[in-house]
């Protein structure tokens, strides 16, 4: 028997005797993909990843179209039975000529199973698109954000190819012909706004540990309760701060959220006691002066330095000598094997934002030139992407 014989051979009874997906452990699921990722590219001949390249937008897209037509919501409102194409034609938008290509993609990417009476089964994956669903969100989220892509090698051969420093000349902009930043479209856009909501939230039960998790903050947070003990900029709905306060009810000092007045304005459940919302833009000098700690989470990354300099500026500006700065950030490995989705990602936040996935030596860097002096920064143990809480203080 060859080599690669054997090797099928082998992965055909692992195969077989897998456990089930949610009896696997992060750690060693990340491994093993990793493994399969090597070894499907020291097999794989050139024209496999290339096809791959050229061809990856048309799921996205058929998706889409597929949710325009009412595929997915028509076979989860029949709970999963399987239907004939003339059937599921009359509950449906489209002519069926178009629907039985549309099906003969996506039953070629395993989302639905086609008989051989031309007729379709839905498989796990499909019964996940319907409207409203998060991974339904997720395809209307990307599809916009593809369009954006699409105009990236226009924006890099007018502006001949240079790294983009400022928020406001993005490629985001040149793709939607605006000179708005991103959030402020998105505010004028509720559609996409929505989708952009609803992926934002899905994005909380993956981003790991809360900072209070790896910072010790009964022995280093200590204020009067009547002084302000932190200040959550940029912190959405108010998830980080509301946790902080259930892990430390009896804390002294008052807790403040504060986000744009829209986000704020939208908060329909009632803020824990002692928790206070504001409608504040971090591009303005900072209200609240002289708190205990001033915190960021996954805030800056959506700025280049030039925006996220001014931003700290205002922080800074407002506090004391015994305040502290924490900002809890990805950080993209610095090293010579980074994951797909690290790099991708980092692509993502320039052609939005004229951002970047910044390296945890690149985040000490700019809170260096912003005038704070790193103190320690708290790595977070994590089977996905690196999470590191940066702790600072005045210069």
């Amino acid at each position: 028997m060859s080599v690669l014989a054997d090797l099928t051979s082998t992965l055909t009874s692992a195969l077989s005797n897998l456990p089930p997906p949610d009896k696997i452990q992060d750690a060693e699921r990340m491994q093993l993909l990793g493994v399969i990722s090597q070894l499907q590219a020291a097999i794989e001949p050139p024209h496999l990843p290339i096809q791959r390249f050229c061809f990856s937008h048309y799921g996205i897209a058929v998706i889409r179209i597929a949710q325009g037509m009412g595929i997915f919501d028509a076979f989860i409102e029949s709970q999963g039975s399987e239907m004939s194409l003339k059937e599921l034609s009359s509950k449906v938008k489209g002519d069926e000529k178009l629907l039985k290509r549309v099906m003969r993609f996506l039953s070629a990417h395993q989302i639905f199973k086609k008989t051989a009476t031309e007729s379709y089964k839905p498989l796990p994956l499909a019964m996940a698109f319907g409207t409203g669903s998060g991974p339904g969100d997720m395809i209307k989220h990307f599809h916009t954000n593809m369009q954006i892509t699409a105009k990236l090698f226009d924006y890099f051969e007018l502006n001949g190819y240079k790294n983009p420093e400022d928020t406001y000349d993005a490629p985001f902009q040149l793709a939607y012909n605006t000179k708005s930043h991103y959030f402020e479209w998105l505010n004028q856009n509720p559609t996409v706004q929505q989708a952009f909501n609803s992926v934002m939230t899905q994005a909380q039960q993956y981003r790991g540990a809360d900072w209070f998790d790896i910072y010790p903050v009964r022995e280093k947070l200590h204020v009067p309760t009547d002084r302000v003990l932190l200040v959550d900029i940029g912190g959405g709905v108010g998830h980080d701060i509301m946790a902080f306060k259930k892990r430390f009810p009896d804390l002294p000092g008052k807790l403040v959220l504060q986000d744009l007045p829209q986000v704020i304005d939208g908060i329909n459940e009632p803020l824990l006691e002692g928790v206070t919302a504001i409608g504040h833009s971090m591009f303005e000098p900072q209200p609240v002066r002289g708190a205990k700690a001033y915190y960021m989470r996954t805030v800056l990354h959506d700025f280049p330095d030039k925006q996220a300099l001014e931003a700290l500026a205002h922080i800074r500006e407002a506090m004391t000598e015994d305040s502290v700065l924490f900002i809890h950030e990805h950080t993209m490995t610095d090293g010579l094997d980074v994951p797909p989705i690290a790099a991708t990602l980092d692509i993502h936040m320039m052609e939005v934002f004229s951002s970047l996935e910044r390296t945890e030596r690149e985040w000490v860097a700019l809170l260096e030139k912003a005038g704070f002096r790193m103190v320690k920064v708290w790595n977070e143990d994590s089977a996905g992407q690196p999470t590191a809480l940066f702790e600072a203080v005045l210069h």
